[in-house]
């Protein structure tokens, strides 16, 4: 039997989220002065994938949602 799962159903990331996700990661760290290497850059790596699972896909609302600017 033929099982079709949309890619989002089973952890995939198509190019455009990566996209996205890469987008609001870069901004962030810079933001907050982390190194790729860093534990706080693997928290914030895990947020924003956890936010992007939630339905936040624009890069502008990822940044806004992690962001310690006041908004």
């Amino acid at each position: 039997m033929l099982y079709l799962f949309e890619m989002q159903d089973i952890g995939m990331f198509k190019p455009d989220d990566l996209e996205a996700l890469r987008k609001a990661f870069e901004q962030l760290s810079i933001e907050y002065e982390l190194k790729d290497d860093d534990a706080q850059a693997r928290f914030l790596a895990r947020s924003l994938i956890q936010l992007y699972r939630h339905g936040v896909r624009d890069p502008e609302n990822l940044v806004s949602a992690l962001s310690g600017r006041a908004a």
